[in-house]
């Protein structure tokens, strides 16, 4: 699972993110140290309404500039996506 997620995670997330550092958003490395799963899961599949309605969501706006599109992953690519988050944080 996480050799799919990671395939989905270059395709879709490394335009902005980087794994180790800071880029157009933040670094991903040890993502699930300052987020839970629920958060990156709900991040990854619902951007949008994350933007308009979590506090945290809208102070990484502020701090980036940027949005993050919806990438319309479905259920099983963000899985596969926080399996390889979650291993790459180790």
């Amino acid at each position: 699972m996480a050799a799919k997620g990671e395939e989905i995670w270059k395709q879709k997330c490394s335009a902005c993110h980087k794994l180790n550092e800071r880029y157009i958003g933040p670094a991903h490395s040890e993502v699930l140290k300052r987020r839970t799963p629920e958060f990156v899961m709900n991040i990854m599949l619902n951007p949008e309404e994350m933007q308009k309605k979590h506090p945290e969501v809208k102070k990484l706006l502020a701090e980036y500039l940027s949005v993050m599109p919806n990438q319309n992953l479905t259920l099983d690519d963000a899985r596969a996506v926080l399996e390889f988050l979650r291993l790459s944080t180790k």
